[in-house]
């Protein structure tokens, strides 16, 4: 009895050093894995900060001298305003009267400084990109005057 007693403690003993061991190598392992990760995914949001950076800088929103030009105008309200203005002209029936190609309307709006916005339209015809010239008047009303168009083929 004595020897049963003594082979299931040193057996108990075993199974627990493999236990020990097993836990010990198996946190060192995601330790591992995690400080890994952790650096890998602080490099991802470098990465994604400065594509981020990179294609703010053609952005009124991030062009002091830009900004400047409307000297005290707030630009964060006055893109909206001038976007919607900008709209307004895909109620025509036959399309943005802007854009040189019949039934087309515009997307997406970005500003580029003070002086250009580009965008991006649709329609039956395709779809392509146009950059506007455009000009605030004092009383907060924007004209607009297409520079470029470019309409990408089927």
């Amino acid at each position: 009895m004595r020897k049963l007693l003594l082979y299931g403690f040193i057996f108990s003993v075993l199974v627990n050093i493999f236990q020990l061991m097993y836990a010990t190598k198996k946190s060192n392992f995601e330790g591992d894995n995690h400080e890994k990760y952790k650096a890998k995914m602080k490099d991802t949001i470098a990465k994604i900060v400065a594509d981020k950076e990179e294609g703010d800088y053609f952005s009124l929103a991030h062009n002091d001298n830009a900004i400047n030009y409307y000297d005290g105008i707030d630009v964060n309200q006055l893109m909206p305003q001038i976007k919607e203005q900008l709209m307004e002209y895909n109620n025509n029936p036959k399309g943005n009267p802007l854009i040189s190609y019949d039934g087309m309307v515009l997307n997406k709006v970005r500003f580029l400084n003070h002086r250009w916005i580009i965008a991006d339209f649709t329609g039956e015809a395709g779809w392509g990109e146009i950059i506007i010239k455009y000009f605030v008047e004092k009383d907060g009303k924007a004209t607009f005057e297409p520079a470029e168009t470019l309409l990408y083929p089927r």
